[in-house]
């Protein structure tokens, strides 16, 4: 896994996330409710916007993508931890995910539940999420 820490001055992330994927898609809704001290843009990976700007990626369809303003991107674990070093509240715990003790387990967590995640979906009932508040899809 990078551990490096982000490069300084970034003002804008784009989360690139599976919008088929009902865990994917409740976490991006709830990154997009943190306090946020890096502004977000969040991008379905299916989207024709995700394919324009990123189809040289070979990642942005198979796993999380984060970009910078840059154009610098993180994939896998360390795009989520670039993700939880943009929020106020989990910024220095992002710095301990990337120690040396603690940067082995958060990767294999990471890769469990990614390689996990259509299991995961499919043990969650599909939700709805406007605003703060995410609501059961009438079945």
């Amino acid at each position: 896994m990078t551990t490096r820490p982000a490069p300084p001055g970034i003002t804008r992330l784009t989360v690139v996330y599976d919008e088929t994927c009902e865990l994917c898609r409740r976490c991006r809704h709830w990154l997009s409710v943190q306090d946020l001290l890096v502004p977000m843009e969040f991008l379905a990976a299916g989207s024709p916007a995700a394919r324009e700007r990123y189809e040289a990626l070979d990642w942005y369809k198979i796993e999380l993508m984060v970009v910078d303003d840059e154009g610098r991107a993180w994939v896998g674990p360390a795009a989520f931890l670039m993700a939880m070093w943009a929020t106020r509240r989990y910024r220095k715990l992002s710095h301990r995910f990337r120690s040396p003790s603690l940067a082995p387990m958060v990767e294999s967590f990471f890769h469990g539940l990614s390689s996990n995640r259509s299991l995961v979906s499919g043990m969650l009932r599909e939700h709805r999420c406007d605003g703060e508040n995410c609501v059961p899809v009438p079945t």
